[in-house]
């Protein structure tokens, strides 16, 4: 259980895939089927990653109760539910509440509009500004690499095409590998892979598809990839720009995000170390801070997350310092959050979500949950698995953890073991 907050409460509202809807600045817009899938598995996320006296939109009790119900008490959230089907109690409805998207876009500022114009009249609803859909966009993250570009030994920044000639003029002065990108995408979406000088047939349909939805598409060469991480901040909107933390990220063959390594930030720097030293990492710490509080702190507020990369140069390593900046809540600052609140001080372990087949996720849920009990010390999780969201067997993305003890010792304090507490 966690202290008592204060603050402004807020009402939580997951909403994945956020960057799609912004393009067409459709309020109406409806997420793909892939992604409406996710929203509904992973609803309850933010009782995770929110504070205590905070709000979590949710739409059907039903698939939640018994989750809630076996969540052990040592570590059960204090993160409230919100159901639109219910009606709120008189506190509620007229409680100041502020409106907290993952994701902020037109069609998420809409949701909370409704929802202040329905049943919370109290409700601080997000306003969207178009100069933030010129931030979200990927070329924000290529003007900032082009800001630190001394810093970088001048690395080349993504160029933007609009047409296939464009992408072929540029490899034929560049070295494959290529990535593509839509411009209106994350976590490893909307990306083609180009081994060669060559473009196949699906290549190009890939290409002209994507610049049909969004208008243009980036290039970049390819760097020798060899660890992903992100540093997460906060902004302001008054050009403060807070740095919260690092996060160290798997990421697929293909390039999509599978899971963040769960350790304290200093630890995480001195893992990192192998390949970039510590005052280096905080060089580039300091300097992308101050080019976000430049380009971005004053017109965005919320929480945001730089993905980087170290990749092999020669003989040495360096560091990709702008791979693109993810306007919104991030994995990265759950998994912050997860270490700060629920992993005890002296295990680590992997925050991972995952997509399987329906019920293959759940099988495999049953099957980690007999091969790793939970063990709570001290209020926090000591070691074993547990499910972050519910698993069903219509289940397809789950989210999970995955702890262990950092080194062995005698326990000295109260360990509770809980087995099979999500049958």
């Amino acid at each position: 259980m966690q202290s008592t907050k204060t603050s402004t409460p807020k009402i939580h509202y997951f909403n994945p895939g956020s960057e799609a809807a912004v393009p067409s600045r459709n309020v109406n817009h409806t997420p793909t089927a892939p992604v409406r899938k996710m929203m509904a598995d992973l609803a309850l996320l933010p009782l995770w990653y929110g504070e205590n006296g905070d709000y979590v939109f949710v739409e059907n009790i039903a698939s939640v109760s018994r989750y809630l119900s076996n969540i052990p008490n040592e570590i059960s959230p204090l993160v409230k539910l919100f159901l639109p089907t219910e009606m709120p109690t008189s506190t509620t409805l007229y409680q100041p509440l502020e409106a907290a998207p993952w994701g902020i876009s037109p069609q998420s500022v809409r949701f909370f509009e409704r929802l202040k114009q329905q049943c919370l009249p109290a409700l601080v609803a997000p306003t969207w500004n178009d100069k933030l859909a010129e931030l979200i966009h990927r070329r924000t993250a290529a003007e900032c690499l082009q800001q630190l570009a001394t810093l970088t030994d001048r690395l080349t920044p993504p160029q933007f095409a609009s047409n296939i000639d464009d992408i072929l003029r540029f490899m034929q002065t560049h070295a494959p590998p290529f990535i593509i990108k839509m411009p209106y995408s994350c976590s490893g979406r909307g990306i083609c892979r180009i081994q060669d000088k060559q473009l196949t047939e699906q290549a190009r349909c890939w290409i002209n598809g994507a610049i049909h939805k969004q208008q243009s598409v980036s290039i970049e060469t390819a760097l020798d990839n060899v660890c992903d991480f992100a540093m997460e901040f906060e902004s302001h909107g008054n050009g403060q720009v807070d740095f919260k933390g690092l996060s160290v990220f798997e990421t697929s063959a293909a390039g999509a995000y599978n899971g963040n390594l769960l350790d304290n930030s200093v630890l995480l720097a001195k893992n990192l170390a192998k390949y970039i030293s510590e005052s280096s990492l905080d060089k580039v710490r300091m300097a992308v801070q101050h080019t976000l509080g430049t380009k971005i702190g004053a017109v965005y507020k919320g929480f945001l997350g730089v993905d980087m990369l170290v990749y092999r140069k020669g003989s040495s390593f360096a560091i990709h310092p702008f791979i693109e900046i993810n306007l919104r809540q991030t994995m990265g600052h759950v998994s912050l959050q997860l270490v700060k609140k629920w992993i005890h001080p002296d295990s680590k372990g992997r925050f991972v979500v995952s997509c399987q087949k329906e019920g293959r996720a759940y099988r495999t849920h049953l099957q980690r949950q007999d091969a790793s009990p939970l063990l709570i010390a001290d209020g926090k999780i000591r070691s074993g698995y547990f499910p972050l969201c519910p698993v069903a067997a219509d289940t397809m993305y789950s989210a999970y953890v995955v702890v262990e003890r950092r080194v062995s010792s005698i326990e000295t304090s109260e360990v509770n073991v809980h087995t099979n507490c999500f049958l």
